[in-house]
């Protein structure tokens, strides 16, 4: 079976154990290991973001191997510009349509079939496709509050946006990546000179024409195309930076650095204090949970999402920290769709609505408001396999199943930076 006929397999049922069978069946097919390797490898990137227009050709004269090696040298950066985009167009156009439809997925870092680093870390074992690393707060509640240490506890504003990284190597390239990983093509407009071997952390937001920010809807779907990579420089001119942490390129792909988020601050503001499009988060500080509620009440009246309260002690480490608290007060849920619903009178051969679930599938909900009649031209292909957002009053248990649902749920946008939904 060739690599494009096991992806379609994958994408034929949403079933996570499903696509595990699929993988696990062609698990020694070493070709399309590879195929997996170079899509889903974070750390890979092939610096082009649009498909190049190509004649398909009947007569394929290059092999899918072929291809694939021929894709480090744009990996690499052997070929950059024009030259790394004629390259591609012409290994595509001398593929098997098939082989070239695999090798445009590669590109875009997308296999289109629901298989995700999970997915195939659980057949060939736990580290094949290595983590892109991104620490997470703590939900707010009560028992996580305890681990916040008084006086002096760090708050922050929670940015409405994009979240992403600001990667600098050794050799001072610049390359700005999704919390999934995915390259976000800026047309150069947040790169960084003079710096080398560092990772700023932060989220991304969009300004109007008079330089307001963009509601998130509005902003992410412009970032959006930023990830897909058809952003234009106009779009991105508009484009900034709210950041809030720099951490060592060594330490961040390890997953962990140890000095203290005080001293990260401090070191983020001296790397930063003369770019224009790159602001340090709003901070203040707490010595009881009482300032940092009226702080909280101050950042809901002034039109955020809420705040983040941070110890000034706590490490930077690859996962959720019991050491940062996020508090808001709309709940939010990132979920997979399963499912397209038709809709009915005015809706009829429209969306209606979509099924989406958890990532333990402990939790389904149909959401079928939130969508304009722009978002409800999308077509199962549009939606399906992707993560959306969906703000919703409080988990339920559903009436006709053994799961849980949500309470009036709300949808909110396409994720493209995720790749793996939450659990509730």
């Amino acid at each position: 079976m060739d690599c494009l006929s096991i992806l379609n397999e994958c994408a034929s049922d949403n079933g996570r154990l499903f696509k595990i069978d699929v993988v696990d069946k062609n698990k020694d097919n070493e070709l399309f290991k590879s195929v997996i390797k170079a899509a889903l490898d974070p750390y890979t990137q092939y610096h082009i973001r649009k498909i190049p227009e190509y004649i398909k050709t009947d007569a394929p004269d290059i092999s899918l191997c072929y291809a694939l090696d021929e894709l480090k040298r744009l990996s690499s950066r052997e070929l950059t510009g024009n030259t790394a985009k004629n390259h591609l167009e012409c290994l595509l156009a001398n593929l098997s349509p098939s082989d070239a439809e695999v090798i445009e997925r590669i590109i875009s870092k997308d296999l289109k079939c629901g298989i995700h680093k999970s997915t195939v870390n659980k057949v060939f074992g736990k580290g094949f496709i290595e983590t892109y690393p991104c620490m997470l707060a703590s939900s707010m509640n009560e028992k996580n509050f305890k681990n916040i240490k008084f006086p002096g506890a760090i708050i922050q504003t929670k940015m409405d946006g994009m979240r992403a990284n600001i990667i600098i190597d050794s050799d001072g390239k610049v390359d700005i990546r999704s919390r999934n990983g995915k390259q976000i093509d800026l047309h150069g407009m947040l790169d960084i000179s003079g710096m080398f071997d560092i990772v700023i952390d932060g989220e991304l937001i969009v300004l109007d024409d008079d330089g307001n920010i963009l509601d998130r809807k509005t902003g992410n779907g412009i970032l959006n195309s930023a990830v897909r990579g058809t952003i234009t420089p106009e779009e991105a001119e508009r484009v900034r930076m709210v950041a809030w942490d720099i951490i060592p390129l060594e330490d961040f792909k390890v997953g962990r650095f140890d000095m203290p988020y005080s001293n990260r601050l401090d070191n983020l503001k001296f790397t930063l204090f003369v770019e224009d499009k790159i602001d340090i988060v709003e901070t203040s500080m707490a010595d009881n949970m009482d300032e940092v509620r009226m702080i909280f009440q101050e950042a809901l009246d002034a039109g955020q999402e809420g705040v983040i309260v941070k110890n000034t002690d706590s490490i930077w480490e690859d996962k959720r920290s019991k050491h940062q608290v996020k508090m808001k007060v709309e709940l939010e849920a990132d979920l997979l769709v399963t499912a397209w619903n038709e809709g009915a009178g005015k809706y009829k051969g429209l969306m209606g609505s979509v099924t989406a679930v958890t990532d333990n599938g402990q939790l389904e909900v149909n959401v079928g408001s939130g969508f304009n009649d722009g978002d409800r031209k999308m077509l199962p292909e549009d939606i399906v396999g992707k993560i959306i957002t969906v703000k919703y009053n409080e988990v339920i248990q559903d009436k006709n199943k053994d799961t849980k649902s949500l309470f009036l749920p709300i949808f909110v946008e396409i994720r493209l930076d995720k790749d793996k939904a939450d659990n509730i």
